[in-house]
């Protein structure tokens, strides 16, 4: 039991990088503190986020409801989490040879990175709802009930979405082996569509445009603190224990039973990937387009972090276009004396999407080891920052086409708005695919034991995504201006930087490095 302690307390420090704080090495240190300061950072402002809606509905007199609305919204979250981080390094960890040679039991050793994961949710989700308990409870007046629902949604929202989402992952996955159609991408986004359709399905059928009724209509806690002495809510209580029970006892069974087939299916497709990044020279561009796809299709975490905001677009678009979102360009509301329409709102989310995620900041680290193909080929670093640049522009381009049909046809601009608006959003995404690009030159990170690693936890991706929350208020703020000679002047000095940093690295021997 001590070593499990233990080991628990060395694969939590891990994870948040608290281990490395005290490196001798003054790099690694410094990216633990990147990497801390930016966990800190998000939770702050979930809670931030926590706080506002419990305020929300105080003053709409739905107080008791908020247990309902951040259970959804915790389940949703950590689910869709689960399935952007991919379930490999569960099955298999980095220390994986460390922990079998523990002296503990095969069992304890195969399921230790699952129980870690539980672990982690379960002290997230406690903290939430501890916050949200000293919120609650002066507003409802009632201490008990509200205490004893922190405690039992601690343990049911972190184990039920970690289970139902490891479950449908692992069918998917089977499935897709058994049809012979697996790949990274179509596991990814069966997986993902699998799990949201209850979530899509509700959103559609509810008639409304508000978060606050869509997610309490789709959360797994049917009835609102109000209603806890009712006979409704303890029946819906206890079958939420008896599946979160079922789907761990399932999911603990697999992990353990089937742990070496889990992890043959993962070795293949590692295997898989290195042959198929062999580096061929032919046509130079298109090969290396063509390599850069096989790349980035190649790995289930690399596909599923960075792929959501251009499905995301593309999936708001079409929702517009058919109506699934109805009455858009009539919505509008006052925020401290401004008032905020539709179309300002659409604006924030198509340049958010944009801007937010990009391929490119890990797109040189995530060669790996196989680095010196690419540099003992007789091709410059301009030709392989086009083909690593060109997938993250491609893969936004289907959105940035449905986003300009949505501002002509929904909210009716002019042609020579619709114009400006389209070139900021073309210059945007290239100035943020190649600044991801350099910041990778300059930070890169060959020698990593997983996907996770070099995908969400490396220096490079840290640095690009405060560059893109500094440059998102920043583009958003000149597009609410409404000033089109404002707009033509920020796309101008976005083509200038864009024509400077291509020219860095068109001298950067920075990879060499």
């Amino acid at each position: 039991m001590n070593n499990l302690k233990s080991l628990f307390l060395f694969r939590l420090k891990n994870q948040t990088q608290l281990s490395n704080i005290e490196s001798g090495n003054k790099e690694v240190r410094k990216h633990a503190m990147y990497t801390i300061s930016g966990y800190i950072a998000a939770f702050l402002m979930f809670l931030g986020y926590v706080v506002f809606i419990a305020i929300d509905l105080n003053v709409n007199n739905n107080i008791q409801a908020f247990l309902v609305l951040l259970t959804s919204i915790l389940f949703w979250i950590f689910g869709i989490w689960n399935i952007l981080s991919g379930f490999d390094d569960v099955i298999e960890g980095k220390d994986s040879e460390f922990i079998y040679s523990l002296p503990i039991k095969n069992w304890q050793a195969k399921l230790f990175y699952l129980l870690s994961k539980y672990l982690v949710h379960m002290a997230l989700t406690f903290t939430v709802l501890i916050v949200v308990s000293i919120l609650v409870v002066p507003l409802t007046g009632q201490f008990l009930p509200v205490i004893l629902m922190v405690i039992l949604l601690s343990f049911i929202i972190p184990l039920l979405s970690t289970n139902l989402t490891f479950i449908i992952s692992m069918l998917v996955r089977n499935i897709l082996i058994l049809i012979r159609l697996r790949n990274n991408v179509t596991e990814s986004i069966l997986t993902l569509g699998i799990f949201v359709t209850p979530l899509i399905y509700l959103i559609i059928n509810s008639g409304s445009i508000g978060y606050k009724e869509w997610f309490i209509n789709s959360s797994v806690l049917r009835y609102p603190l109000n209603a806890i002495s009712s006979i409704p809510f303890l029946l819906n209580m206890i079958i939420l224990i008896a599946i979160t029970l079922m789907a761990t006892l399932l999911v603990v069974y697999i992990m353990v039973a089937f742990h070496d087939s889990l992890r043959n299916q993962i070795n293949n497709r590692k295997k898989k990937r290195n042959g198929d990044a062999a580096f061929k020279i032919n046509s130079p561009e298109i090969g290396l387009l063509s390599k850069e796809f096989k790349l980035y299709f190649s790995s289930l975490t690399y596909v599923s972090n960075t792929i959501l905001t251009p499905a995301g677009i593309v999936i708001l678009n079409i929702c517009i276009l058919t109506g699934i979102i109805p009455n858009l360009d009539s919505f509008s509301y006052d925020l401290l004396g401004f008032t905020i329409t539709a179309q300002h709102i659409y604006t924030l989310i198509a340049f958010t999407f944009v801007i937010l995620t990009t391929t490119t900041s890990c797109s040189i680290s995530f060669e790996g080891r196989s680095i010196w193909i690419m540099l003992v080929a007789p091709i410059n670093i301009k030709k392989i920052a086009f083909g690593k640049i060109l997938i993250n522009v491609l893969l936004f381009l289907p959105g940035i086409i449905l986003t300009s049909i949505v501002f002509y046809t929904v909210f009716q601009v002019s042609v020579l708005y619709l114009i400006i608006i389209t070139a900021l959003l073309v210059s945007t995404l290239f100035m943020i695919s190649i600044i991801g690009f350099l910041v990778n030159l300059r930070f890169p990170s060959y020698n990593w034991s997983s996907d996770m690693e070099v995908v969400k936890q490396s220096k490079a991706t840290i640095v690009t995504a405060v560059i893109s929350m500094i440059t998102i208020p920043i583009i958003i703020a000149s597009v609410f201006i409404d000033n089109s000679f404002l707009i033509i002047s920020i796309i101008f000095l976005e083509i200038m930087a864009i024509i400077a940093m291509s020219e860095k690295i068109t001298t950067s021997n920075l990879i060499l490095k």
